[in-house]
């Protein structure tokens, strides 16, 4: 009897022994999944991007105040409403490749999961109220030396780029360019507030819209009231495509459509009588270039882009 005792009291403390193990090993995986999930969470934070320093490089690093030095030009570009491909990066890089690396940071800036809307409105929203401004804050973060600023924005990236510009324009004396590539106007909104940065006169800020007359309609391809509008649509190859605008921009910086993308072998055309568009109006490409370009008129009025 006291042998049968002893047994089912060592049977006891053992369940509980194994039931305390368990416990802990259960609260262990919750504190891990949890931390794990927060480590998650944090990576799919919108995030600049910037090219390495090294010439030969094709290596994105997570941008940081320490990997700024003593280059004061900066740009920048990003992507619209649920973009799967990384062309903001590679279009990065290609003018990476076009300028001195002792002056110029080349990155671009990923929201990709927070644009992953069902509702295109739902992602410019997002873009315009936090997207843009912590784009803003972030490029403040790195420095407040900046002498120019280039910020390219595809589709609602756009509303993301124009309200980064408002927080540089007030925190800094850089000059400001704006690439909107077909913009997205959600309905109801105004796209007279694209392009409207700076109310100092100081502050020269100067933005260029292109486009095409695609299946999106009313919503994009509108004539910007603060940018000098360009419509592409007569050089788009085949049908006309609202992501059309970015592999013709990033076409313009290599001199030819992205091997295996859609227009991989089209004749590129980029010129609207004597004047050149797309990356030749940027300060990457030269001063009077620049210069040049913030002296075409902005408003109404498109300037159409023809095959040769």
């Amino acid at each position: 009897m006291g042998n049968l005792m002893l047994t089912k009291k060592y049977n006891a403390l053992l369940c509980l022994l194994l039931l305390a193990v368990l416990s802990i090993a259960i609260s262990c995986a919750i504190e891990a999944a949890k931390s794990s999930s927060d480590e998650r969470e944090e990576n799919l934070q919108p995030r600049v991007y910037i090219a390495a320093p090294d010439s030969n490089s094709t290596e994105m690093l997570i941008a940081e105040p320490n990997l700024v030095t003593d280059e004061t030009h900066l740009v920048i570009a990003t992507h619209g409403w649920i973009e799967r491909t990384l062309w903001p990066r590679d279009l990065a890089l290609a003018i990476k490749s076009k300028v001195d690396s002792r002056r110029w940071i080349c990155g671009w800036y990923d929201w990709r999961r927070q644009a992953k809307r069902i509702n295109p409105t739902d992602a410019a929203e997002f873009g315009k109220d936090i997207a843009g401004p912590m784009l803003g804050k972030e490029i403040i973060r790195l420095s407040k030396e900046w002498r120019h600023i280039h910020l390219i924005g595809h589709s609602a990236g756009a509303w993301v780029i124009n309200e980064a510009a408002k927080i540089i324009a007030e925190e800094t004396d850089a000059t400001i360019h704006l690439t909107f590539l077909d913009a997205y106007v959600p309905p109801l909104w105004n796209e007279d507030e694209l392009g409207c940065i700076a109310s100092d006169p100081n502050i020269l800020c100067w933005a260029e819209h292109y486009f095409t007359r695609d299946i999106t309609l009313a919503v994009t391809g509108k004539l910007l009231e603060h940018a000098h509008n360009v419509d592409l649509t007569n050089v788009t190859p085949g049908i006309n495509d609202h992501k059309f605008p970015w592999h013709w921009y990033c076409a313009t910086v290599t001199g030819q459509y992205a091997a295996g993308q859609r227009y991989e072998g089209r004749k590129l055309f980029y010129r609207a009588e004597t004047i050149e568009y797309g990356f030749a109006r940027s300060l990457e490409a030269g001063a009077d270039n620049w210069k040049a370009g913030t002296t075409l008129e902005i408003g109404s009025q498109a300037v159409k882009i023809e095959a040769d």
